[in-house]
């Protein structure tokens, strides 16, 4: 397990940070920018010192303060991918993949093996006689992928691998993110601006607000209990894992267990998608509106957010919306009371 609890300081910005993280698992942290997420995972890498505290990876101390120990980041059984690759641009993508493996001692032989081994995960074979300059922004970062990848390291490091890309480049760099974290069985970390992203990835999270962590737990601690209107905000969003089927008007339905919804657009095949509870309208009955889709169930859950209110209701699957003061009072909603929940298909974000 990846244990840790510092402080530490980059000019004026103090960051006071704690986090564990066991093998096979990832936690987000997530946060504002300027909040310090990036100023905690170069400490986690070792490439920022810390004030004062303790990491720990097992039974393997990175950095004690009362005992003055520090490991470099070369000597830590870690692997960083950063925001934008960070490759050598003079090299290939299977040199740049086999780098650290022979930094690291290992032969030619091995090397390439699990050089190529690591190119296949991230589906990025055929990329492997191209040098890095000439890649695009998504194969720059599967190729980083698997440069970390093919290090099998026990801790793995994500600082915001997809923010620097365009929003077409997402997908295929988020599956291979995903076959990334699953071929490494590695404690790892993410560090990620977007809620969804951290949804989608994590099965815990880190919140960091002005260098302080102020809550951590799943995503149903920080949806019940935020501890912050920004918490709230980041836990009330809807995200549904489905398996979409084309329907014959231009949209397609996915289906999210015994439930379905509608959304705009031609998919198939498993899919995310991405339903902001501002989007959501509460109604007391059922009634006929444009909105294709309608869940209904008991209010689960009652949350103030900005002024407003978050309402999450226990329907298949579960759905929050947020609404203004007056709408709660109008409606009279108190927990336990059935409620339909409705929205339209243009609404709903597929990832």
């Amino acid at each position: 397990m990846l244990s840790a609890e510092f402080r530490a300081q980059r000019g004026t910005f103090e960051l006071d940070f704690a986090i564990e993280v066991e093998p096979s698992e990832t936690v987000a942290v997530i946060g504002r920018s300027g909040a310090g997420k990036t100023t905690a995972l170069r400490c986690l890498a070792g490439l920022v010192r810390p004030l004062q505290g303790t990491i720990q990876n097992g039974d393997r101390i990175w950095y004690d303060s009362a005992t003055r120990t520090f490991v470099p980041s070369h000597m830590r059984d870690c692997a960083m991918v950063f925001a934008r690759g960070a490759l050598f641009g003079h090299m290939t993508a299977l040199e740049n993949v086999e780098f650290g493996l022979r930094a690291q001692g290992f032969g030619a032989k091995q090397s390439r093996e699990r050089a190529l081994e690591a190119l296949d995960i991230v589906h990025a074979g055929s990329l492997s006689t191209l040098r890095a300059a000439g890649l695009s922004g998504g194969e720059v970062q599967r190729i980083g992928l698997a440069r970390a990848a093919a290090l099998r390291p026990s801790v793995l490091l994500l600082d915001e691998p997809l923010s620097a890309l365009d929003i077409r480049l997402r997908p295929m760099v988020r599956d291979a993110l995903r076959d990334t974290i699953a071929a490494t069985k590695a404690a790892t970390v993410l560090v990620v601006h977007d809620p969804a992203e951290a949804m989608l990835f994590a099965q815990r999270f880190v919140v960091v607000e002005d260098g302080v962590v102020v809550q951590a737990g799943d995503a149903k601690t920080l949806r019940e209990r935020p501890a912050t209107s920004y918490i709230a905000s980041f836990a009330g969003t809807n995200l549904y894992r489905g398996r979409a089927k084309k329907l014959r008007d231009g949209s397609s339905r996915v289906d999210i267990g015994n439930a379905s919804l509608i959304v705009q657009g031609e998919y198939t095949g498993d899919v995310s998608v991405l339903l902001d509870p501002d989007a959501v309208t509460l109604s007391a009955a059922s009634s006929e509106t444009s909105a294709r889709n309608s869940f209904f169930g008991p209010v689960q859950a009652i949350v103030a957010d900005r002024g407003a209110f978050r309402v999450t209701l226990a329907s298949s699957p579960p759905i929050s919306a947020r609404v203004t003061a007056h709408s709660f009072e109008a409606l009279g909603i108190q927990h336990g009371k059935t409620l339909y929940a409705t929205f339209k298909a243009l609404e709903v974000r597929v990832l």
